[in-house]
């Protein structure tokens, strides 16, 4: 009771005071036994440390359950403090700030991260594009940036890569008053690179130059200390362009002639199969005009072997046979056009002879 009515006693009081923090409500106190707290830190420590275990079943793999010590108490370290970060596009204008967004908040478990940020130069152009305020919408964001692509979206890439800022923010009191959030170190600038050719004298921001994409890491320790890490290539966006539309070239390269070299394969071995079917139906044409009814005519099999073991000496073949059998080789189609000739010349034939008899029996008539 009385240190509840010293509690109630100083919210009360602090009402009207800048350094109020807020005890003006009714506390609940619990009573304990004097060596609660301290029995009770005791406990925690023990646990923390494993001297004070708790045993549990456990199924293993044989679907058994087996007994097995865990901790009683489980600690874990969580933040203190609240981390934002907040983005300029407009090389640092102080009214050109991005609302803060929270990426670590309050008792968020420690260690924390890596937070992971991509920067482009192309969505930093669309933001830039944009006049006094970035691109909310992901969507149009992405569809802008692609029309800044390629050689001729360089200039605008450049300029906006320079420009664009990078600041972090902590908070270390809850609550939505903007104003309690506290700027960590400087302003970042993660699309901007030093020149490694710097010449004597010349100053670090005129001798910037412009890459066209980063990702910056954030982690927060387990003490609440902040660490980032920038991580890019080092490619300028010249570079990048020149590296992407080489890529580009190589991947259609690659693609026709792997179209090529498989439909290549695909003609060719058409083509072969057409040629042997050729040359299986000109044995056997041959061997049913020069070898008529013969064990050679009509067997298909014969002649594709034969078509086959004389694959790409196709001349020894026809001379062997031309000398087995007295006969030039032809091709189909030419014994087809001979059979025709030759049944034009009987047909012919046949006419003089019909014309014959009437031209004899017009001679008797006359003679008669």
């Amino acid at each position: 009771k009385a240190v509840k009515s010293v509690l109630t006693k100083y919210g009360e009081e602090g009402k009207n005071s800048d350094d109020w923090d807020g005890w003006d409500e009714d506390i609940t106190i619990v009573s304990t036994n004097k060596g609660c707290v301290s029995m009770g830190l005791a406990v925690l420590a023990a646990s923390v440390h494993g001297r004070v275990k708790l045993v549990v079943s456990v199924k293993g793999t044989d679907g058994k359950l087996r007994p097995k010590a865990k901790l009683g108490v489980a600690v874990q370290d969580v933040a203190t403090c609240s981390v934002a970060v907040s983005f300029n596009y407009f090389g640092g204008a102080d009214n050109k700030w991005t609302e803060p967004k929270v990426i670590f908040d309050f008792d968020r478990r420690v260690p924390a991260g890596p937070y992971q940020i991509d920067f482009t130069a192309a969505e930093c152009a669309a933001h830039l594009a944009n006049g006094g305020k970035g691109i909310e919408d992901e969507v149009e964001l992405i569809e802008k940036a692609l029309k800044l692509e390629g050689s001729r979206g360089i200039p605008d890439r450049e300029a906006a890569a320079l420009k664009c800022r990078f600041r972090l923010y902590q908070k270390t009191s809850r609550g939505d008053d903007e104003s309690e959030w506290i700027r960590v170190g400087n302003d970042m600038k993660p699309l901007s690179m030093e020149h490694s050719q710097k010449d004597e004298g010349e100053s670090g921001d005129e001798n910037m130059v412009a890459i066209e994409s980063a990702v910056l890491e954030i982690s927060l320790s387990s003490v609440g200390i902040i660490t980032t890490k920038l991580i890019t290539n080092g490619e300028t966006i010249v570079q990048a362009t020149k590296s992407a539309r080489n890529s580009k070239l190589l991947r259609w390269g690659t693609i026709i002639g792997s179209v090529l070299f498989i439909g290549g394969f695909l003609v060719k071995s058409y083509v072969e199969e057409r040629i042997f079917e050729r040359d299986t139906q000109r044995v056997l044409a041959y061997y049913k005009h020069a070898a008529a009814n013969s064990f050679h005519d009509g067997d298909e099999r014969q002649a594709r072997y034969l078509v086959w073991k004389y694959k790409g000496k196709k001349d020894a073949l026809w001379r062997r046979l031309e000398a087995k059998y007295g006969v030039p080789v032809r091709h189909a189609w030419e014994w087809d056009d001979e059979e025709e000739d030759g049944a034009k010349d009987d047909d012919e034939a046949a006419e003089d002879l019909d014309g014959g008899e009437d031209e004899e029996e017009e001679m008797k008539g006359e003679e008669l």
